[in-house]
């Protein structure tokens, strides 16, 4: 078997086989489920380094086009299918500790080693065609995956849900891929050069735009990512909307934005717009939130906003951070994502008002979820503050180049930071540092299958900060000098010598001494301790009535006059693009109903009408012919 071929064959054999395991038979599934996506893992580090490498195979015939099995590993699918391996194998052992009875686990694993696979299929893939298949399979397990929640009625909402907007964009996909076709008379990827210079190219490059960015989910075709977060498993979220559809979603807009389209100015600044719109409406909504996996959600939008306005610059180095951001978010992500799954495996909530006091029960989820929460906000010296200071440099390059409007979205993401992280001083303080209720006082640490690959990742947040320059030299600026072609590999620096991350890891670590030198002297200095009272009479010891939550911290932003429109038009989901194309598509049923009157007479005026307008069709073609004679 070739090489290339094993990172997709090896997953999807050993789903069948978990499949097919008798449910009486404990620990084979896991067995078979581990070792699948570890041989995944393992081929695609044998393969990275190895480019270009291909497989080609005719596949079936129709009429003139001829479909071949055709993959191509390039520096970019290399170094994707690689933490796709890597979150596959991180989820496999995770859930060995978080599945319950409840669980049927032989579809459970079944789905996660199909989406490796089909993951890994659509990355090699270099024929559009074959991708596509790849990209609408990943779409059906995501729909199966998601109705495998709990919660029956909102797993079943947010799968029909997910399933809809995916199979809208697969759809746009599918227009664009036959339209490439009969336009170009090729689906091969690496022989496609486009340059955008009039409507159908334009048109093609935007079906394919929509068809990344609902994968990736971008505004305004996000919302599958609440629905589906709300009934959906933990990890299903942790693997698929948080990391791999992340992967999956903004890969496909590089490769058509670098390699296969060559874009102008208009398509960047809706690319642009996009990203900044993203940034700042889905990180408003999180704000609120209260439920943990919801915000989470929410914040996922949020930073593919980053990624899609770093591509839409066109600058090296902000394309080199949108893409190195893309890595980034899977893996803090997906440590989010799996730190609420390990509160929700031990507290059975993810409601934030029902949590507190948990830093003490829980400190390896504590700990693993603020790192990846410093990281996701921005915060020095964690991998998110890398990639964003990358995209912040790169959009100021762009306003040296004559962009006027460079500083509304430099304000916009830098804003869209700040909110983030007052957004997860909510959640830190809400579920691990208040009060802790008293129905959680048993609660204690999660199996070490949870905390290791909340380690893992967690670890991966600061050595991709501290150390950003060796993922950036061996995953991300190859890809930027192979599609932009100005700048040598390895060139792309973090800020012309503006952040240096081991100069102010350095220096973090010394104010993080000396604040924690100034908390111990104050250990040792005499504090008077009273009884609280209200209203002049003692509460008791323990008063779970007076639990203060930080679910209310920021409420009072819903009723500031700025937003509070945009919220009140969020809950009637005016910004619902499912909810709203529903809408339009019932009026389009009601106005066909209309149509139907039962009169015999009114339905032969419209065949009259119709075929008058087929005779007239027909007769200016015909005239126009005679004319050019």
């Amino acid at each position: 078997m070739p090489q290339i071929l094993v990172p997709i064959i090896i997953p999807a054999v050993a789903g069948l086989l978990c499949l097919f395991v008798p449910r009486r038979v404990k620990g084979v599934r896991e067995v078979i489920a581990i070792a699948g996506t570890a041989w995944a893992l393992v081929a695609a580090l044998q393969l990275f380094g190895q480019w270009p490498l291909s497989f080609t195979k005719d596949w079936v015939v129709f009429g003139g086009l001829d479909v071949q099995f055709d993959l191509l590993l390039n520096h970019f699918s290399a170094f994707v299918i690689v933490f796709v391996g890597l979150f596959g194998l991180g989820v496999g052992i995770y859930s060995i500790g978080w599945l319950d009875k409840e669980h049927d686990g032989r579809r459970y694993y079944a789905y996660l080693l199909w989406t490796v696979a089909a993951s890994c299929g659509a990355v090699l893939s270099n024929s559009l065609l074959i991708l596509l298949i790849f990209w609408e399979a990943l779409t059906a397990i995501l729909y199966l995956y998601i109705n495998l929640g709990k919660k029956r009625a909102e797993a079943s909402e947010g799968a029909s849900k997910s399933f809809l907007m995916l199979g809208f964009s697969d759809a746009a996909l599918f227009l664009a891929v036959a339209l490439i076709w009969v336009k170009y008379g090729t689906l091969s990827m690496s022989h496609l050069r486009i340059f955008v210079a009039d409507p159908t190219s334009t048109f093609i490059y935007l079906l394919l735009m929509i068809g990344a960015i609902t994968k990736a989910g971008a505004m305004p075709f996000h919302t599958w990512i609440p629905a589906a977060a709300k009934g959906a498993p933990t990890p299903v979220m942790a693997l698929l909307p948080a990391s791999i559809d992340k992967l999956l979603g903004i890969y496909l807009l590089a490769r058509i934005s670098l390699d296969i389209f060559s874009i102008g100015p208009g398509l960047s600044l809706v690319l642009m717009i996009i990203g900044a719109v993203t940034i700042f409406a889905a990180v408003m909504m999180a704000l609120i939130q209260h439920d943990l996996k919801v915000l989470l959600s929410y914040h996922a939008i949020s930073q593919v906003g980053y990624m899609v306005l770093g591509i839409g610059t066109g600058i090296p180095i902000a394309i080199a951070g949108g893409i190195f951001h893309m890595l980034n978010h899977a893996i803090y992500k997906a440590c989010l994502f799996l730190g609420a799954g390990s509160i929700e495996k031990q507290t059975g909530t993810t409601e934030i008002s029902k949590l507190g006091g948990l830093a003490k029960a829980m400190p390896v989820t504590f700990i693993t979820m603020a790192i990846a929460a410093f990281a996701i906000s921005g915060v020095p010296p964690f991998n998110g503050f890398v990639s964003k200071w990358m995209i912040y440099t790169g959009i100021v390059e762009l306003g040296s180049r004559g962009f006027s409007a460079y500083w509304i979205f430099i304000v916009v993401a830098l804003f869209g930071s700040a909110l983030t992280l007052a957004s997860f001083v909510k959640v830190l303080y809400s579920a691990f540092l208040g009060q802790q209720p008293s129905a959680l006082s048993h609660v204690r640490e999660a199996s070490w299958f949870i905390r290791i690959p909340l380690i893992v990742f967690a670890g991966l947040c600061v050595l991709f900060g501290v150390w950003a320059k060796f993922p950036l030299d061996t995953f991300i600026n190859p890809i930027v000098h192979g599609a932009v072609g100005t700048t040598p590999a390895g060139a792309i620096t973090l800020g012309a010598g503006y952040w240096d991350p081991a100069s102010a890891t350095g220096l973090i670590i010394v104010g993080v001494i000396v604040g924690l030198g100034v908390v111990l002297m104050g250990k040792f200095t005499k504090r008077r301790i009273g009884r609280i009272f209200i209203g002049g009479i003692r509460p008791p010891e323990r008063m779970d009535a007076m639990h203060v939550t930080g679910t209310g911290f920021y409420n009072t932003i819903k009723e500031m006059v700025p937003f509070k429109g945009f919220y009140m038009n969020a809950e009637q989901k005016v910004f619902d693009v499912h909810v709203v194309g529903g809408r339009v598509g019932d009026v389009f049923v009601k106005a066909l109903k209309s149509l139907h009157s039962g009169v015999l007479s009114t339905y032969l005026a419209w065949c009259v009408i119709g075929l008058g307008a087929i005779v007239f069709a027909v007769l200016t073609a015909l005239l126009k012919e005679m004319a050019g004679r």
